[in-house]
């Protein structure tokens, strides 16, 4: 009873009034129809335009951080922001090779400030038999001393003195190790092992600049 209700409704008569393959069509005209050359040029220009606009985006937002962080800015436009991050820079630079200069010693070393570059050297101290110095300059990044220390004790050195200053965003590490393997061999594979380590940048500083 329920079943002949059901073909003699006005629901069923109304399905039945649809041809059949309507969906399906109109799929097949929306989906799977050939685009013409107009409409592609209309969704490529689209997608560039969205592109363009995200990286409008990006940039406005870097230089309201330069904004900001540049001390006594007085001009907010563009190029005033430009022209001061430049002068900042050189001045900091400047600044730089004026302290190395003023801590250089008679032999021609360097002694306090990390340097400007990335930089390692490795030297066999003279005064005791064993003893490895290691310099190295770097970024200076969260982390960074346990990296140092995981990297000697992969190659089985010992710590004996270690030094350490950070300006401006640098680190400069000296390092007196006993432990090495005698030869060329086994400074060649501390200094693979040093320079590792300042080219990788820590997990935590990866994260924040994604």
């Amino acid at each position: 009873m329920r079943i002949q209700n059901y073909y003699n409704s006005e629901v069923y008569k109304l399905r039945r009034s649809f041809p059949r393959g309507t969906i399906s069509e109109t799929y097949r005209n929306s989906f799977l129809k050939p685009k013409s050359k107009a409409e592609i040029k209309l969704l490529a220009a689209k997608k560039h335009s969205e592109a363009e606009k995200r990286r409008r985006m990006r940039i406005n937002a870097q230089y309201a951080t330069l904004r900001t962080i540049l001390p006594n800015l007085v001009k907010m436009d563009k190029a005033s922001v430009l022209a001061e991050t430049i002068r900042q820079v050189k001045e900091l630079k400047k600044n730089i090779s004026e302290l190395e200069a003023a801590s250089t010693s008679s032999s021609g070393e360097i002694t306090v400030f990390p340097s400007a570059v990335d930089k390692l050297n490795l030297e066999h101290c003279k005064d005791e038999e064993g003893l490895v110095k290691a310099t190295l300059s770097c970024e200076d990044r969260p982390g960074i001393m346990s990296a140092i220390t995981r990297a000697l004790r992969s190659v089985k050195v010992k710590v004996v003195k270690a030094e350490m200053v950070n300006v401006g965003g640098r680190t400069r590490n000296v390092l007196w190790v006993q432990g090495l393997e005698k030869g060329n061999e086994g400074m060649v594979v501390l200094k693979r092992t040093l320079k590792a380590v300042m080219r990788k940048p820590s997990f935590k500083m990866h994260r924040l600049t994604q």
